[in-house]
């Protein structure tokens, strides 16, 4: 490997796809799917230089789906936002399985899920989405409006955050 291929895997920021419900719904502890706890954890990633995508059901764009549709629609307007599509037909309604998904495009962009999700329905699809869900999803913790993550999300010996979320391992 060149000096500048080296270089470029050690400043490398893997791409960020977020569990929008997990994180919605973690900011206001269940109550409500949050769309300013949605923002303020995709503008933490940005301003560390990730590339971002929250990962939402579409039916979410509803009136009192969320606390904020016209944010969470300007918000996917911007591209910060991924719908996760439904139908809606007379006499039904169904919502694709978000967080398949979420596996799909951390695996198609070598990307970092943030989540509380253990994912462990879909452990047994593949064995890349086997090695994401144990190595690339990082659980988070929300103090009013205040997002954090833990610099060792997979314990003492396993990767850090840093490494994680740069490329270095996984």
């Amino acid at each position: 490997m060149s000096v500048s291929e080296e270089s470029e895997m050690i400043h490398r920021k893997r791409m960020i796809i977020i569990d929008g419900n997990n994180v919605a719904y973690g900011h206001l502890n269940g109550k409500m799917f949050s769309v300013k706890g949605l923002e303020l954890c995709i503008n933490y990633f940005k301003k560390l230089g990730h590339e971002v995508t929250a990962v939402v059901p579409q039916f979410k764009l509803k009136k009192h789906q969320s606390t904020d549709y016209v944010l969470l629609e300007k918000l996917h307007r911007q591209g910060d936002v991924t719908l996760a599509p439904c139908k809606s037909l007379p006499g039904q309604f169904s919502s694709s399985y978000d967080d398949r998904l979420i596996l799909s495009i951390a695996e198609q962009f070598d990307g970092v899920i943030i989540s509380n999700d253990n994912y462990r329905d879909l452990l047994d699809i593949s064995p890349e989405w086997r090695r994401i869900i144990e190595t690339r999803v990082v659980g988070y913790s929300w103090v009013k409006d205040c997002f954090f993550l833990p610099d060792d999300p997979y314990g003492r010996y396993g990767p850090t955050l840093q490494q994680i979320l740069n490329g270095q391992s996984c």
